[in-house]
């Protein structure tokens, strides 16, 4: 064999074992993180689902827990009444909170990415209510919103207004309950907007009122189509987390009047630790996640597109 192709496979073989390392040592690096997802992401996840298809009170061991299938998600979905209307309530929560929490973020996004005064000041006070404890936010709202001597009815009152039941209404309840969350997460849309915006080139604008577009025509045309990655962006995750919205619901009205704002997970929470039916509360649960899922997957779709 002559000199060149033996050099050539010697470095050949140089090369493999060089990349070799490197990704050991690459795969040594990402050890520790994929541990962590085994354990407490992939690993609650198949438990979740092992105890869905159980029946389990959380008193007997898990090894004697009575095996019932597919039991949990049938009387899940063709029999319990109360499910589907909290899995309703959700979904009326979820698109009326990301309706007007995302109109209201963008409108104020706009709003403060002009020269209006003072916008640093106004920019922290629209912010500021996210990083307020959603458990102090509804304990003030609740204060707020009481029949006899809450805020809003004294105002009401100055007004010559009759005064409103609000959270024990069931007409008004839900509305109220998605009022304080939307004025709790706002800021934070606020914010997300104002990035997208700023990274929108001004010259696109500039070359807009020369052709003679008015700012109606500016938005529809360059800002809402390069604003599409954060709007998707938003309302993915603001329809996320009002899937699963807890806390503000269980201080406001624990689900009531008569359940109108029990949401899944408050039913899930009941479900499991007030009445111990832990096995139907992770059927819910692996349902929930299924919906999450789903929307996750459309959201990669939608962006896939985009790209």
């Amino acid at each position: 064999m002559t000199p060149a192709p033996i050099i050539l496979q010697t470095l050949i073989r140089a090369r493999r074992r060089r990349l070799g390392a490197r990704a050991l040592a690459g795969y040594a690096f990402v050890a520790p993180s994929l541990l962590f997802l085994l354990i407490f992401a992939l690993g609650p996840l198949l438990f979740t689902f092992y105890v869905s298809l159980h029946e389990w009170n959380m008193l007997t061991p898990v090894t004697a827990m009575p095996f019932r299938g597919l039991e949990n998600y049938r009387y899940l979905l063709f029999e319990d009444p109360l499910f589907r209307q909290t899995f309703l309530n959700t979904l009326a929560f979820a698109l009326g909170n990301v309706t007007l929490s995302t109109v209201f973020g963008l409108g104020v996004a706009l709003l403060l990415n002009t020269r209006v005064a003072g916008r640093t000041i106004w920019r922290a006070i629209y912010f500021l209510p996210y990083v307020t404890s959603s458990v102090a936010v509804a304990i003030v709202w609740a204060n707020l919103y009481h029949p006899s001597y809450g805020l809003l009815n004294g105002l009401l009152e100055l007004l010559q207004q009759p005064p409103q039941r609000f959270l024990a209404s069931l007409e008004q309840a839900m509305p109220s309950v998605i009022a304080v969350a939307v004025w709790h997460s706002v800021g934070y849309y606020m914010v997300l907007f104002l990035a997208g915006l700023q990274s929108i080139p001004a010259e696109l604008y500039e070359a807009a009122r020369v052709d003679g577009a008015d700012p109606w025509r500016s938005f529809w045309l360059i800002t809402l189509p390069l604003l599409r990655p954060t709007l998707l962006f938003v309302i993915v995750i603001n329809t996320l987390a009002s899937l699963q919205v807890f806390d503000l619901v269980f201080i406001l009205t624990n689900g009531g009047p008569v359940n109108a704002t029990t949401t899944l997970v408050l039913h899930m929470y009941r479900t499991a630790f007030e009445f111990t039916r832990m096995g139907r509360a992770t059927a819910m649960a692996m349902l929930l996640f299924v919906v999450v899922f789903a929307i996750t997957l459309i959201q990669l779709h939608l962006l896939r597109e985009r790209e």
